[in-house]
């Protein structure tokens, strides 16, 4: 029995889809360990700048370089060991995300400065709007699972600065470390 070209075509887009899914959820199984790892600290984060808001520099300072260390050994665990394309090997994986972190912890330090926020509600909202937005942008390309908790983080962030102002910093401590949180376990469920 032969195959006809049409057959063929079929198969040859049903094989393609695999792939993209596979490749979705090993995106997603990458993805869960930031996601449990920076719920933690968000939550530690913004739970320490609502008891001890005169410390929320010092805290936060701690709490970002314990998440771009805890970051960058996940980026380094999860690059293929021996790949041999420039853009696949650790180091070029390792300078990739210093090169991000860099661009994003200036980009928000900029903005900070132009904009020179008054409030610990307006510092506390401007990162975690930052990371619904990135979160989003990649799910344009990663998959739904990343736009979800994009969109998600927005909309409860804004909520909470709209309705919480007050106790945003516990706000977000529950909302936003527990959505991260969320989103990594059910990343993790691939």
């Amino acid at each position: 029995m032969a195959i006809t070209t049409q057959q063929a075509s079929d198969t040859l887009d049903e094989v393609a889809a695999a792939q993209r899914k596979i490749s979705v959820l090993q995106g997603y199984a990458k993805g869960a360990p930031h996601f449990l790892l920076w719920g933690v600290l968000w939550a530690a984060g913004y739970a320490g700048t609502e008891l001890l808001p005169a410390h929320a520099g010092l805290l936060w300072l701690a709490i970002d370089a314990i998440g771009l260390i805890g970051s960058f050994l996940l980026v380094r665990a999860n690059a293929a060991p021996g790949a041999r394309s420039a853009a696949g090997s650790r180091s070029a994986q390792s300078i990739n995300f210093f090169v991000i972190a860099l661009a994003f912890a200036g980009f928000i330090g900029a903005t900070y400065y132009i904009m020179r926020p008054d409030t610990s509600a307006q510092f506390g909202a401007y990162p975690a709007l930052v990371m619904a937005l990135m979160y989003t942008v990649i799910g344009t390309r990663a998959g739904a699972r990343w736009m979800v908790i994009g969109v998600a983080l927005g909309v409860l962030t804004v909520l909470g600065y709209a309705l919480m102002r007050e106790h945003f910093m516990l706000w977000m401590a529950f909302v936003g470390g527990g959505a991260l949180l969320l989103t990594g376990v059910w990343m993790r469920r691939v």
